[in-house]
């Protein structure tokens, strides 16, 4: 990791497998691959010591607010604590001093990975002060406080308590971090290699077998479809033979089968009733053929009728007097003749 130092000057330094590596004045240059420890000024935050239990990090704060109240310079610092449980150090900052190191960080091209003031940087003594001095400024931290200040004040606050010179060092996995709350780090998720190959096929799956459900209920529709159209056309051809109208051939069994299809499929009175005086002007008419028979309730029935245009209209005609409404619509080519369509409903 690099550990950056603010005071009393900026200065670096590069540790890695637990050996001092490379060291330098003023800033580092970026690099991505190194965490960034930033180890601010022990001057701008106030260190305490409060027995809390084991809680969540935003829980934690909240507990450490309200055993501070009394002792808060301002009314809404920025406060981290320590994680574990028992007695464990609390920081208390300026929101506006936080935003500041941000800021200075970024106007250098760089990103912390933890902020953590630096008397916390000092190893934690078995009795009295652990105390590193740089020039007029002393750092000092016992098992239960930490602060930095200027020599005279220190030596005030430490007062007869026994001192053991140390270093600062990095920072152990588990020491306090700044940069929690609203300053916590956000980390942009990545999606791991071959992520979107694998949602790629996975949509398209999922869309072929969709596709591949719609294709199957259509064609299923349209076999159906088709059979009901070849059914009502088997039924209605006998009736267009001779004697199939009134007679006693299979013209009578084939309207009666007729009629029990327009039942069957909640035509009754519709298709029925539309078919028997076409079948009935067909058979009146040698040149012309029933070609296909279609119905739906809405559009009414549809006789396809082969022998070509005029023959259709010569059935329009003679329908006419059913009372029915008669329309003649297009002529199409089929692979046998030509088939006109005329369409009838009530």
């Amino acid at each position: 990791m690099i550990v950056l130092y603010l005071a009393p000057q900026v200065r670096w330094q590069r540790w890695g497998e637990g050996r001092l590596i490379a060291s330098a004045a003023g800033w580092p240059v970026a690099d991505p691959a190194v965490p960034l420890v930033l180890a601010v000024p022990g001057e701008d935050v106030a260190l305490h010591w409060i027995d809390l239990p084991d809680l969540a990090p935003a829980q934690a704060a909240a507990a450490a607010r309200l055993a501070l109240a009394d002792r808060l310079a301002e009314s809404d610092p920025h406060i981290a604590v320590a994680p574990g449980s028992g007695p464990r150090a609390v920081a208390v900052v300026s929101r506006t001093v936080m935003a500041g190191w941000l800021a200075e960080l970024a106007r250098n091209g760089l990103n912390a990975s933890r902020i953590i003031p630096d008397p916390l940087l000092l190893p934690v003594p078995s009795a009295g002060w652990g105390v590193a001095r740089e020039g007029m400024r002393v750092v000092a931290r016992s098992m239960a406080a930490a602060f930095a200040a200027e020599s005279d004040l220190a030596a005030a606050l430490i007062g007869t308590d026994a001192v053991a010179e140390v270093a600062l060092a990095p920072p152990m996995p588990d020491a306090l971090d700044l940069l929690v709350g609203d300053f916590a780090t956000v980390t942009r998720w990545q999606a791991p290699a071959g992520l979107w190959r694998r949602w790629a096929l996975l949509a398209a799956t999922i869309a072929g077998l969709w596709l591949a459900g719609d294709i199957a209920a259509l064609l299923r529709a349209r076999a159906a479809a088709s059979a009901a159209h070849a059914e009502t056309l088997a039924l209605a051809r006998p009736l267009l033979a001779p004697g199939g109208i009134g007679g006693a051939g299979d013209g009578t069994a084939a309207l009666a089968g007729l009629a029990a299809v327009a039942q069957q499929r909640g035509a009754d009175g519709g298709l029925a009733t539309l078919a028997a005086p076409v079948v009935q002007a067909l058979a009146a008419r040698p040149g012309a053929g029933l070609g296909s028979l279609s119905y739906t309730p809405a559009g009414g029935l549809i006789a396809g009728v082969a022998g070509g245009p005029a023959e259709a209209q010569a059935l329009a005609s003679a329908l006419a007097p059913s009372g029915l409404t008669v329309s003649v619509g297009a002529t199409r080519a089929t692979a046998d003749a030509s088939i006109t369509d005329v369409r009838l409903s009530k």
